[in-house]
């Protein structure tokens, strides 16, 4: 569907006030009225009928179909028009038509219908769909404390504008994290400026991990002015965010900052998401230390991983569960060093495969291990579910390694050794299980892969270990050590006898 000339000029016209930040007209403040600062919705509600407009015009060939539970134009406009600012950011944002229906019944802008069956495409260019969580108005600088110290002319410093598992007291902010528990994706900032020197002069706020965008946030025009203004600003997101934010002075000033609200995904702040591109993390490790941060028993976090492949090293952390988007689609892989997840705490791990394909030998700290557990956390333990574990380097190789506390293996497959070439003469393991630990495999394939000179075994339990095996396929190679055992079949699901 392609708007007319005259009205893509509108929405675009319309939507440079907030489509990547949000920057408002400055307002001058007396000196006593620090806490006064412009609303920064101002802008949205400025350009709400462009906004609308675009909404509308965005969605027009779902509105048109007539389907039972579709809004028509008209009545997707009236919804629209009853939005505050906020939620109508959001809808704005809204990546497919379901997530912009839910904005508008959870807004009570429209009723809960059955949406059409009809499956809805990303809008490109739309961006992720946001929530907006205000906050009581928190500061996160000020500059005439800490945080760098003033701003000298030309100056340009890097900020934290949410920090769930620290304060903001370097920055001479608040010694609280503002009650933010998560990384946003962007924030809702007023910035004042004082002791202002040569004008007119202005500052910049920008993402931490991108070109300075050359536009103005803040103005004033003369020595000595204190001027306020809002801003909605996204924040550094991925590997690499060691700031926020940064920020360029053109003058020397003073400033403070006040946070008032924050941006996250849809599904609230007990989830983040992990991406090559477009979510939260692109590395699984900064979105599991993220939610390890302020996860609890009573709030678990999830750490929710789209298809792709993931080259890096993933150790578990307690109350993080971390879920693939299925074992054929999201691959973790390390090729470098072992293991490529370390396992061992409160923590579930699910729908991806595990790769390592490390050379070398274990004795010299080489070698191909999948998972590797040294020890249980006092909170819990591990949980494969729905895992491909393999352990297919060119030297010695081993699945799942367990030297002390749980691991529960359910419904997984785990490989040592590679299918096509078998590793001659060195390790091959599957699951082994040394010193007092507890594995219990059920619903499982276990499968090695090795030349008969090779030391090698599906299972091999040593020392004061213990290993259940309960509806499960021991598939290659033998038992060494003998686990305890409710029911355990070969690969024709014959029944074998446990040593």
């Amino acid at each position: 569907m392609e708007a007319s000339a005259g009205n893509r000029v509108a929405r675009a016209t319309a939507m440079v006030a907030f489509a990547c930040s949000i920057v408002l007209s400055p307002v001058a403040a007396s000196a006593t009225e620090l806490s006064l600062a412009p609303n920064p919705w101002l802008a949205v509600d400025r350009n709400r009928d462009g906004i609308v407009s675009d909404i509308v015009s965005r969605w027009a060939e779902v509105t048109k179909s007539a389907k039972t539970g579709v809004l028509s134009e008209t009545q997707l406009r009236d919804a629209l028009a009853k939005l505050r600012a906020d939620q109508l950011f959001s809808a704005s944002l809204a990546g497919d038509y379901t997530a912009l229906l839910s904005i508008l019944v959870d807004a009570g802008a429209a009723i809960d219908v059955t949406t059409s069956t009809k499956p809805q495409q990303k809008v490109a260019g739309s961006g992720p769909e946001l929530v907006y969580t205000p906050i009581t108005p928190c500061r996160i600088l000020d500059t005439r404390f800490s945080g760098g110290g003033s701003f000298t002319a030309g100056a340009t410093q890097s900020f934290k504008a949410t920090n769930p598992a620290g304060t903001f007291s370097s920055q001479g902010g608040s010694p609280t994290n503002c009650g933010i528990p998560v990384k946003a994706q962007s924030v809702t900032v007023n910035f004042t400026v004082f002791n202002t020197g040569a004008g007119p002069a202005f500052i910049t706020a920008w993402p931490f991990n991108q070109a300075n965008p050359g536009t103005a946030t803040l103005n004033w025009t003369s020595p000595g002015a204190q001027v306020a203004n809002g801003a909605i600003l996204p924040v550094c997101t991925g590997a690499g965010c060691t700031s926020d934010f940064n920020l360029f002075a053109s003058s020397s000033t003073d400033l403070v900052a006040d946070i008032v609200g924050y941006f996250t995904q849809p599904s609230g702040g007990f989830v983040l998401t992990v991406a090559p591109s477009g979510a939260q993390y692109t590395s699984i490790q900064a979105a599991i230390d993220a939610a390890a941060a302020v996860a609890s028993g009573a709030q678990p976090y999830m750490v929710k991983v789209a298809p792709g492949t993931y080259f890096e090293h993933v150790t578990l952390k307690d109350f993080v569960d971390v879920e693939g988007s299925g074992r054929y689609v999201t691959n973790v892989r390390r090729n470098n060093g072992w293991p490529t997840v370390t396992a061992g705490a409160a923590a579930n791990l699910r729908g991806m495969t595990i790769t390592n394909t490390s050379p070398g030998a274990f004795g010299s700290g080489g070698g191909a291990t999948g998972v590797h557990q040294a020890a249980s956390s006092a909170n819990g333990f591990t949980q494969l579910v729905d895992v491909n574990v393999l352990g297919i380097g060119p030297g010695e190789n081993r699945g799942v390694s367990v030297d002390n506390g749980t691991l529960h293996v359910i419904a997984t497959e785990v490989q040592a050794g590679p299918s096509t070439n078998p590793v001659g003469t060195s390790t091959a393991v599957a699951l082994l299980s040394n010193q007092s630990a507890f594995v219990r495999v059920r619903d499982s394939r276990l499968f090695v892969n090795s030349s008969a000179a090779g030391t090698r075994g599906v299972i091999r339990r040593n020392n004061t270990s213990t290993v259940l095996v309960n509806n499960s396929v021991l598939d290659g190679a033998e038992i060494v050590g003998g686990p305890t055992c409710v029911s355990v079949f070969d690969r024709m699901l014959q029944v074998r006898t446990c040593n």
